[in-house]
């Protein structure tokens, strides 16, 4: 209390001698002032955990069930056994939403991830049951098929309406992860389709659609930003650098016929961690910052292990991994420095 006390005296300091607004002053006022009451309201309590997790059994208990019978079940049974819940977590989790209560409104939250990550298996049994597209080379190819891609792009749609219906973070969690499967899927489909491509340029078109994506996920922070949703960008910067970091440093890894090719993928991972690094400063993003870091360890460990051809290498990736590490606390410092500047 007395520590709350001093920074309240501190703001109006600060609106006396010009340093911040009023505007920011009550920003900041409120901030104080909420955060000893924040966790109280927003706790998870011994009950809820326990409504949760029997929940989750009792559901894992049905899809067991209906697993076990799968087979002797009809088609419309097998539609009926994935198309019912979804519909039911979504319709229950709808008219939760619109409550005064915050834990009937998590409930909601939970429902509604629950039923757009069971929707992906409800489209996939629809489209397979009602024979929509053609699945005879389904057990051949996998999850390289287009019913997975059409599932996860479904799935995807109903969990961008569920983001557009209810801003939250698990919400917006569901969003990408469904977005990011579909991205994979349909990875995996073209590959499959692209078969006679030299490896080189099949993984430069994997590329493209990896940063394709993940330039909508920066997009997507970028419009959060401006509508001062700060509790959401991190999560759509998060995915956004994962997707090219991840793109990036699994291409590095495969297999390629000549050198240049080699040094193509590696110079574009390096250029993407890079760059996510430098862009840290701009956006004074702690998220770019250690994703940026972590891609370049992780990036100059594996060239340094995959190609040293004596013990030397190990050390010297060791060095350069250590001063990676003293760069990323100085600009961590540095960083939040300037943050609290700008603040």
């Amino acid at each position: 209390m007395a520590m709350e006390k001093f920074l309240l005296e501190k703001i109006e300091e600060w609106v006396r001698r010009g340093l911040i607004s009023p505007e920011q002053a009550d920003l900041l006022r409120q901030d104080e002032t909420e955060g000893e009451h924040m966790p109280r309201a927003h706790r998870v309590k011994t009950d809820e955990i326990l409504v949760y997790l029997g929940s989750l059994i009792i559901f894992l208990a049905i899809a067991f069930l209906v697993g076990l019978n799968w087979q002797p079940l009809g088609s419309t049974a097998r539609i009926l056994s994935v198309a019912l819940p979804t519909v039911c977590m979504l319709a229950l989790g709808q008219w939760l939403r619109g409550s005064t209560s915050s834990r009937l409104q998590r409930g909601a939250q939970a429902l509604w991830l629950g039923g757009c990550l069971v929707s992906g298996v409800a489209f996939g049994v629809i489209v397979y049951e009602l024979a929509l597209i053609d699945c005879s080379k389904l057990h051949e190819i996998g999850p390289s098929h287009l019913l997975f891609v059409i599932s996860c792009l479904l799935a995807t749609c109903l969990a961008g309406a569920a983001f557009i219906l209810l801003n939250t973070v698990t919400q917006s969690i569901v969003f990408h992860l469904c977005g990011s499967a579909t991205l994979l899927t349909f990875v995996g489909w073209l590959g499959y389709q692209l078969v006679s491509f030299s490896s080189f340029y099949k993984n430069l078109v994997f590329l493209a659609l990896g940063l394709a994506i993940a330039g909508l996920w920066l997009a997507l922070s970028e419009w959060l930003l401006s509508r001062e949703r700060k509790d959401l960008i991190r999560v759509s910067r998060m995915f956004g650098a994962l997707t090219v970091l991840g793109f990036t440093l699994v291409l590095v890894m495969q297999e390629y016929g000549m050198l240049w090719q080699e040094v193509v993928m590696a110079s574009i991972a390096f250029l993407a961690d890079l760059s996510f690094t430098i862009a840290s400063v701009r956006w004074q993003s702690q998220t770019f910052l250690y994703s940026g870091a972590a891609g370049l360890l992780v990036l100059i460990t594996y060239l340094t292990v995959e190609h040293s051809t004596g013990r030397i290498g190990m050390p010297i990736a060791l060095l350069i991994i250590g001063a990676l590490f003293i760069g990323l606390g100085l600009g961590t410092k540095q960083l939040i420095k300037r943050v609290r500047k700008s603040g």
